[in-house]
């Protein structure tokens, strides 16, 4: 990763868009005294996240921004950009795929700051976070200007631990712990509100529950209650249909028995007539035989004259006297029957008055009836002509609505017709003109096609970036891996150099890795024995000698060396403790049996286990292990540099097509683009030819606005004519009803007329009978009274009878035959009369009879339909109940129903409802309330846990951290400690300087310098010259930049305090720094200006603007050659 290009715009003297591109390893900014040379370092500064204006040389922020001169006016913003190359991936996170990464930022004069990341808007934190461990930095060791020389030497030791833990890659890792330690505080600050908002729930929890327990007892009694309430319901209910069942019933029962006692009057009605016009013929006939009879009196009283005269000697007195008394006693019995029917004839006439009341009453009531149907008919026939009239309106509106329908649809024609002449006369406008269309589409497709590719050949190049960058990951892996093993290797080494130093027994024993600890827990302290062909004299300690051979299945079998101790020959292997348990039986003196795992056992000993630790033997093999694990790792490494540099060039390759199939897509892009711009100006032309046609355009419109205006009109009027003909069409049903209902009226009518007629036949025929019986009733009286003077008459002549008469019986028998005849049948009728008179009261008496049932009925069927009405009421209410408690009647168990007690149902719900009372107020939301608030409390409990957890798991991740920061920190201490004992001599030629921690705490202790130049003996890194300070200091960073070189070094005229020797001095360590360091820095040195491959001048001409001119050494110097 390296800087490849600045770009400043407003920012502080660089005025106008400025590019300084660095191209060289070695670049050096030169130019007089106050041109802009230090901005630039100011600018890289800035861009990498500087927030404080005093390390700017400023008072604010928004000091960065171009302020004017005397011929320019002061800028309203100051932005700067710095374009990196990352050909390795360096740069972690998201942006580290990019092989090019550009960080802008842009403050205004309202003092806001805008920050960039390759075009994509991004927070300053992100800016910060990209460099963080790559040594990049805002103060980082990195950009060294005058002032960081001196401040770097005397800086405290907490100050210059930052530059240490920065080299150390340290700073992302303080970065995550103060993040992490801030998630601690504001997690504890969680912990806190949640305690109280928990101690705060639970008190108003004890409340809701309360609250809640009586609200699901009320509910419980409302349950109850309802269900209660719905089967007394029911069951009256029930009882009610079934009293309605019965009433309905009954109520059929009186119908049919009304039904059948109107039948039966209907019968008495016409029996009644006929017994009447018998009686009638009877009492005609009765009035005939009584004229005949006396007539026939009348005659015999003449015959029975002459026959006195004729022969009064011929009649026997006494014949005559007991004939005459015979018929006395005759007329005064038939006087005592016409008085009996007289009386009866009274009566009957009593009833005929009766009758003809009735009749009279039955007539009036006909007159109103027909009256009424006259009213109604008159009625009926002043609707039909109202209904006429409106048919005649209602058709003229129709042919009205017709004749306008007409006339739209001639004006709809001749609208369609002038549009067609518009159209004809506007024609094609843009006839003549070849079409771009197609060809700009082709460009297109080829377009598109293009970027496919481009966008394929930008896959491969991601893919292999990848690629690399896996390639990468794995060869950092193996690098680490090769660190690891390493140091492990040199622990063992350390490890291991003491106790294998010399010519004791465990330099010349081989064993194998799986019986080396369990040899060296035989061998113990024998490991360090002595090891010689003979023991030396006035040796003391142990002593090998040479190896005896060695018996198979020993522990001595297993050992290869020149000197190998004979007991090993004693000691038996066994595979596992079990097998060494077999063995153990079976062991003689001095023997034993061991096993890998270290179970040493004899006859009647065991040391079993082992004591943790690994021995020498362990030990060395483990490093022989290490070793070949190194010899791989280094070959895998080695592979995996030559892959990385075959992707390199497989990458490089695709970059080289995905940039030209790009230039590719410019080009074609710029064809499409001339060739729109084309279709374009054939578009503009066209709307030129078609605005020429306006006019025309909005005389369509019109006649397209009045052609829908009139098909508006057309269908409002065709809806208008179908509601007319509807209307007509209702009209004519109704004039057939209203046809009707007059038709009916005159039926109506007609009936009356008739039913009157038949009143007024009825009342005058009881009119004659009533005047024929007063006509009979005067005939009887006359009878009566002729029968009483001839009563008179016979008593005087049966008085003055003197003597008899034989003859006169003999000429009067046929007479009094004939009479005494009409006599028998004068009875007879009167019998036959009085028997229809008989016959006519029973009959009267069953109708009166009948009559009263009638009421009775009558009265029996309002009282069941009021009945009726008032249990369909009921009904209705009980229905309204059930709809208001929610229930239906068929969900309810019938049987339940039948057999529930109505009694125990109301004092059960009377008592629920008091138990409800006494509950008091309820607050029917506490159910809900509790269980949210119940919810809420079992959140906040896993939430606390959850809290709790995170709290401990970020503990132990600031412990993770804080180790890995002791562990990289130490390594990089001491790292640096050491290329700063070896630069010192070099820089100064001679002397000694060392870096000293002031703690043992890694993580608490600063880091301070202590620098002795040749020949002195300095107390403190103060009592140095400024020449020394400088020249310890880039020790210092040259040292960090060994263990962890930034991308790049900006150095500010750090080589003013050095005389010409150390400018040499400094300019070789550069020179030698720049293979793996960019550096760029600002001299006035001839020296240094000389070292450098690129000289970037930077003058200011005009008064306040600085501008930049860049000369590359190489060409130069080429260029000088030639000339």
């Amino acid at each position: 990763m390296r800087l490849k290009l600045i770009k400043l715009a407003g920012f502080k003297s660089f005025v106008e868009p400025t590019k300084i591109v660095l191209s060289a390893d070695m670049t050096a900014i030169v130019g007089p005294n106050g041109c802009g040379k230090s901005n630039v370092i100011d600018a890289v500064r800035w861009v990498l996240g500087e927030s404080s204006a005093r390390h700017l040389r400023g008072e604010n922020m928004t000091d960065v921004i171009f302020n004017g001169s005397l011929n320019r006016s002061p800028h309203g913003r100051a932005s700067v950009e710095l374009v990196f190359d990352n050909p390795h991936n360096r740069v972690p996170g998201e942006f580290g795929r990019f092989s090019e990464i550009s960080v802008r930022r842009e403050v205004l004069r309202d003092g806001s700051n805008h920050y960039e990341i390759n075009g994509q808007k991004c927070r300053r934190k992100d800016v910060t976070d990209l460099f963080l461990g790559t040594g990049l930095g805002p103060r980082s060791y990195a950009i060294i200007e005058q002032g960081t020389v001196s401040r770097l030497v005397e800086s405290r030791p907490a100050d210059l631990k930052l530059f240490m833990e920065e080299a150390a890659g340290v700073s992302r890792y303080k970065e995550r712990r103060r993040e992490t330690e801030l998630r601690i505080r504001h997690t504890q600050e969680n912990l806190e509100r949640l305690g109280d908002i928990r101690s705060e729930l639970g008190s108003r929890l004890d409340h809701l529950r309360a609250q809640a327990q009586t609200a699901e007892h009320y509910t419980q009694l409302k349950s109850r209650s309802r269900a209660a309430r719905a089967e007394l319901i029911g069951s009256e209910l029930w009882a009610l249909e079934t009293r309605l069942a019965q009433a309905k019933e009954e109520l059929a029962k009186v119908d049919l028995a009304i039904a059948a006692l109107d039948a039966k009057r209907s019968q008495d009605d016409s029996h009644h007539i006929s017994l009447s016009v018998a009686r009638q013929e009877a009492q005609a006939e009765q009035t005939a035989r009584q004229q005949q009879l006396f007539l026939g009196g009348q005659a015999i009283a003449r015959l029975e004259q002459q026959q006195l005269h004729r022969d009064e000697l011929g009649r026997d007195w006494q014949t005559r006297s007991i004939a005459l008394t015979e018929r006395i006693e005759g007329l005064k019995g038939q006087l005592a029957e016409l008085l009996t029917e007289q009386a009866t004839q009274a009566l009957t006439a009593e009833q005929e008055e009766a009758r003809l009341e009735q009749c009279e009453q039955l007539f009036e009531e006909q007159q109103v009836r027909r009256l009424a149907a006259s009213e109604a008919l008159e009625g009926a026939r002043a609707r039909q002509q109202q209904w006429l009239q409106q048919q005649a309106q209602l058709q003229s509106n129709l042919n009205q609505t017709r004749t306008q329908q007409n006339g739209l649809q001639e004006l709809q024609a001749k609208t369609r017709l002038a549009r067609l002449k518009l159209e004809e006369e506007q024609g094609d406008p843009l006839a003549g003109q070849p079409d771009l269309q197609p060809a700009l589409e082709a460009l297109g497709r080829e377009l598109e096609l293009t970027r496919a590719k481009n966008g394929e050949l930008a896959e491969l190049v991601r893919a292999s970036s990848a690629h690399h960058q896996r390639l990468n990951e794995r060869q950092q892996q193996q690098t680490s891996l090769l660190r690891e093993l390493d140091a492990r290797l040199t622990t063992l080494d350390q490890i291991l150099g003491p106790q294998l130093g010399g010519d004791k027994l465990a330099d010349g024993l081989q064993v194998s890795s799986t019986w080396a600890q369990a040899l060296d827990k035989v061998l113990g302290r024998w490991i360090t024995a002595s090891a010689a062909d003979t023991c030396p004299e006035g040796h003391e300690g142990l002593w090998i000698g040479p190896a005896e051979p060695a018996v198979p299945g020993t522990l001595g079998a297993e050992v290869a060396g020149t000197h190998i101790p004979a007991f090993l020959n004693g000691i038996w292997l066994a595979q596992d403790l079990a097998a060494a348990h077999q063995q153990q039986t079976q062991l003689a003196a001095a023997e034993s049996v061991l096993t890998p795992a270290g179970d040493w056992l004899g006859r009647n000993w065991a040391d079993l286990g082992q004591d943790g630790a690994l021995g020498p033997l362990a030990l060395q093999g483990e490093w022989e292990r290490l070793h070949q694990e190194r010899s791989q790792a280094d070959g895998e490494r080695r592979r995996l540099i030559s892959a990385l540099q075959e992707a390199d060039r497989l990458r490089v390759q695709q970059q080289a097509s995905h940039e030209a199939q790009s230039r590719m897509l410019a080009e074609q892009e710029l064809n499409w683009q001339r060739q729109r711009e084309a279709w374009s100006q054939q578009q503009g032309q066209r709307q030129e030819r078609l605005l020429r046609l306006g006019q025309l355009g909005e005389e369509l419109r019109r006649l397209d606005a009045e052609q829908a205006s009139e098909s508006s009109r057309s269908e409002a009027l065709a809806r208008e004519f179908e509601l007319i003909d509807a209307q007509l069409q209702e009209h004519l049903a109704q004039g057939e009803a209203e046809r009707e209902a007059r038709q009916l009226a005159e039926e109506l009518g007609r009936r009356a007329e008739q039913e009157l007629e038949a009143a007024r036949g009825r009342r005058e025929q009881q009119l004659a009978s009533s005047q024929r019986l007063q006509l009979a009733r005067q005939n009887q009286q006359q009878i009566i009274a002729l029968r009483e003077q001839e009563l008179a008459r016979l008593g005087l002549e049966l008085a003055q009878l003197k003597a008899p008469q034989q003859t006169v019986g003999q000429d009067l028998s046929p007479l009094l035959n004939e009479q005494r005849s009409l006599e028998t049948a004068q009875l007879a009728c009167h019998q036959r009369i009085a028997e229809l008179d008989q016959t006519l009261a029973e009959l009267e008496l069953t109708r009166a009879a009948d009559r009263n049932v009638l009421v009775t009925l009558q009265e029996q069927l309002a009282q069941l339909r009021l009945e009726r009405e008032r249990n369909l009421t009921r009904r209705q209410g009980l229905h309204e109940q059930f709809e208001e408690l929610g229930v239906r009647l068929i969900d309810l168990d019938q049987a339940v129903l039948i057999a529930a007690n109505r009694t125990a149902l109301r004092q059960e719900i009377q008592t629920l409802e008091s138990q409800v009372a006494a509950l008091g107020a309820i607050n029917l939301a506490a159910l809900a309330e509790y269980e949210e608030a119940k919810t809420r409390a079992s959140y906040l409990e896993n939430q606390c846990q959850d809290l709790e957890q995170a709290l401990e798991t970020l503990g132990q991740a600031i412990k993770r951290i804080d180790k890995e920061t002791q562990i990289r920190f130490r390594d990089t201490f001491d790292k640096v400690n050491e290329d700063l004992k070896s630069l010192f001599p070099k820089v100064f030629g001679g002397g000694s300087a060392w870096l000293e921690l002031t703690s043992d705490d890694l993580l608490e202790a600063g880091v301070s310098i202590m620098a002795r130049p040749p020949g002195k003996k300095n107390a403190t890194i103060a009592l140095l010259s400024g020449g020394e300070k400088a020249l310890t200091a880039l020790a210092l960073v040259f040292a960090i930049f060994r263990l962890n070189p930034a991308p790049f070094c900006l150095l500010d005229e750090v080589d003013a305090p050095l005389d010409e020797v150390n400018v040499g001095r400094f300019c070789s360590l550069v020179k030698e720094m720049s293979s793996t360091v960019q550096f760029v820095y600002i001299s006035h040195n001839k020296v240094s200006m000389e070292m450098a491959e690129q000289l970037i001048g930077v003058t200011m001409q005009e008064p306040g603007v600085s501008r930049i001119v860049s000369v590359d050494i190489g060409e130069a110097v080429a260029l000088a050659e030639q000339n």
